[in-house]
């Protein structure tokens, strides 16, 4: 009986020794099933984005790092089904229609004549920003305007947040006759020539500016610039003569063709008629250069330069049939990296862009386009502009050391972003 108690009891201690055994397996197993379970998602997640990303080769190497370049985009048009292109609506405007185009007698005038003519189509601009419910001017310039219904061109760096931060930020322009700022439209504008059309919804028909051939312009000729003075001196004349009328320069990588002058170019006054001693303006004031030794160093936009992009602008919101290669380079000066060779270097590449489909690849050096060899980055730019869209053109470079021809294939800018 003593035998059979201590044997009952000896039973009773394994029972639960068993039940903590059998609970501890069970959890060893479920924490198995769920350690698997992590393991093939994780496994699925990396099998699918290698998939998404083996359509998508580089994408991390395309982004925009501000360095000097040739074409620039906002970001990377994402890979999609081939569709049929949308028909471009026909244009309407014309500057070779409008009425203010001059007539062929013309008579020189003073320059109380021209400030009389071009002021009351001369507008000063502010841009407004709104923080909750607050506003406040954060920047300013000038405008003038081409059409009676309310056309105004300007400069893009000038409105540019109002463009891109419509919710945020807004245009004003004092119209001719009125005391009040009234709200303008920013209906396009183009990075590479620095201007911008707004327009504005008026009932009144507006005086219009005279528009000038600026290839005509011959240095020590007048110049006069009105403009928005600092901000807020509108009106402001300045006088002084055509210092040269062509000029190239180099601005955000793009090189472009300016009218230098040394009349007053005041901040405020971008954006602002520069006029001929025919009241006409020949171009649109854009910068100055300052210097401890230096004094009255303009320059102005001519308007025979960007009457089609005003044109394209009012006609389609953007500019049209612009040669466009969707690549970025760097010039590397000889040595400058421990021995490195020196040279033009692909530094980035457009999606799907031309330079992308002719198999261009980040590193290569470019030796020719086209025939032409290539020095600096304006040799590419020159190369570019002296096609059309849709022009075919042979590029040399140099890969790991051996050089290859890739057939290059010009697009229109406006199939990408600005």
């Amino acid at each position: 009986m003593e035998n059979d108690n201590k044997e009952m009891n000896e039973r009773q201690e394994r029972i639960p020794q068993n039940s903590k055994e059998k609970s501890y397996r069970l959890t060893i197993f479920v924490l198995s099933v769920i350690l698997l379970a992590c393991v093939m998602f994780s496994g699925f997640q990396s099998v699918y984005i290698f998939k998404l990303n083996s359509g998508r080769e580089g994408i991390l190497s395309y982004t925009r790092t501000g360095s000097t370049t040739t074409e620039t985009t906002s970001e990377i048009p994402e890979e999609t089904e081939d569709k049929p292109a949308e028909a471009r609506p026909e244009p309407w405007f014309s500057l070779e229609d409008a009425a203010y185009v001059p007539s062929a007698d013309k008579t020189r005038m003073t320059t109380v004549e021209i400030a009389k003519q071009v002021s009351p189509a001369t507008v000063s601009l502010k841009v407004i920003g709104v923080d909750n419910d607050t506003e406040t001017v954060i920047g300013s310039g000038t405008g003038f305007i081409i059409t009676d219904d309310g056309y105004i061109v300007t400069n893009k760096h000038v409105v540019v947040l109002a463009e891109e931060a419509v919710s945020t930020y807004y245009v004003t322009v004092v119209l001719p006759g009125d005391d009040l700022p009234v709200r303008a439209e920013v209906v396009g504008s183009d990075t590479q020539t620095d201007i911008a059309v707004l327009k504005v919804d008026t009932d009144k028909k507006l005086p219009c500016v005279k528009m000038g051939d600026s290839d005509l312009l011959q240095a020590g000729e007048l110049a006069v610039v009105i403009g928005n003075a600092l901000g807020s001196l509108d009106d402001s004349v300045t006088v002084g003569v055509i210092s040269a009328p062509s000029r190239e320069i180099n601005r955000n990588g793009y090189r472009v063709e300016v009218i230098q002058t040394d009349a007053s170019v005041n901040p405020g006054s971008s954006g602002g008629p520069l006029i001929n001693s025919y009241g006409e303006v020949v171009g649109i004031t854009n910068s100055k250069i300052i210097t401890s030794t230096s004094e009255n160093v303009g320059f102005a936009i001519p308007v025979n330069a960007v009457k089609k992009v005003i044109e394209d602008i009012i006609n389609y919101g953007k500019v049209v049939d612009r040669p466009y290669l969707g690549v970025s380079v760097r010039y590397v000066p000889e040595g400058s990296y421990y021995g490195a060779e020196g040279g033009i270097f692909v530094e980035e590449i457009v999606m799907n862009g031309p330079a992308y489909n002719a198999g261009f690849k980040l590193g290569d050096k470019l030796i020719s386009m086209d025939g032409v060899e290539i020095k600096e980055t304006g040799d590419i730019i020159k190369v570019r502009d002296s096609h059309k869209v849709g022009d075919t053109i042979e590029v040399v470079v140099e890969r790991d050391g051996k050089e290859m021809t890739l057939s290059l294939t010009i697009a229109d800018s406006a199939d990408f972003p600005d």
